[in-house]
């Protein structure tokens, strides 16, 4: 049903456009804005490694990155957006996959971090029902300069 490929430059106006609200978009990209402007996103991407979509056809379903790539041990997945109409039907978890398998197999490296923020139950029961284990907390401000907990999770990629 779904198929990836590397963010290209015109992918980022409409993935700018899946964040339903701020919260929303603070979860998905802390670093951005609300409405989230495309050209940043497309800023950060470039500092990125395996910016990558995916697929429903030739209509964007979801996009993430990784960053923070720590030889011979982790790295960090980031700016996870799904499009809304596609959340729940499998996005996450193909978009999740391919992830993994880049982590794995093309980077060669044993688990993925990430950070979920404690306010986002949905994300973390997505996490945690994939296979994601907590290991520690990152104290941290949202937008609205509200103290917020980041969970620190990871997943071991062998086998994934």
């Amino acid at each position: 049903m779904f198929t990836s490929r590397r963010a290209q430059r015109e992918d980022f106006k409409i993935i700018a456009s899946f964040p339903q609200s701020q919260d929303e978009q603070f979860y998905m990209f802390p670093r951005g804005t609300f409405p989230l402007d495309p050209v940043h996103l497309e800023e950060v991407a470039k500092e990125r490694l395996h910016p990558t979509v995916i697929l429903s056809g030739e209509e964007i379903a979801g996009y993430c990155n990784l960053y923070d790539v720590e030889a011979d041990s982790r790295c960090w997945l980031g700016n996870v957006i799904i499009n809304p109409d596609y959340r729940g039907r499998g996005a996450g978890k193909f978009l999740l996959d391919t992830m993994l398998t880049t982590v794995r197999d093309e980077l060669h490296l044993p688990e993925l971090h990430l950070i979920c923020h404690n306010p986002n139950t949905a994300a973390l029961k997505f996490y945690h029902k994939n296979g994601f284990i907590p290991y520690g907390l990152k104290e941290m401000v949202d937008y609205k300069e509200q103290p917020i907990i980041g969970i620190l999770m990871k997943k071991y990629c062998e086998p994934c």
